[in-house]
């Protein structure tokens, strides 16, 4: 199996290390990004592999953020919907209120 970098509690990098080497990567992507002339490579990055981040994935990142789904609550909300007894005027507008909301932030 080929050998890529030996990252792992193991290998001496540590949460310092690591934060500043992707702080270094983020940097440069950002700079070929937007055009400019991109920083030299770290020694460190010479001759190895790298990763960079899509527009997907950071997208992806954000939807992780998001706050988590209160099943509940929906169960709640699909049987009242189901009995014919959430549907009103209010609660519409109260949703296209949140949904705006939402968007705008």
């Amino acid at each position: 199996m080929n050998d890529i970098g030996h990252v792992g509690p193991s290998s001496g990098l540590g949460a310092t290390g690591a934060a500043a080497r992707i702080h270094e990567a983020s940097a440069a992507y950002r700079a070929n990004a937007q055009g400019e002339a991109a920083p030299a490579a770290p020694r460190w990055a010479e001759g190895r592999d790298r990763v960079e981040l899509s527009d997907h994935a950071r997208h992806l990142d954000a939807i992780r953020a998001m706050p988590d789904v209160r099943m509940a609550r929906v169960e709640a909300i699909k049987q009242a919907i189901a009995g014919g007894t959430y549907e009103s005027p209010e609660k519409l507008q109260a949703a296209i209120e949140g949904v705006l909301r939402d968007i705008s932030e």
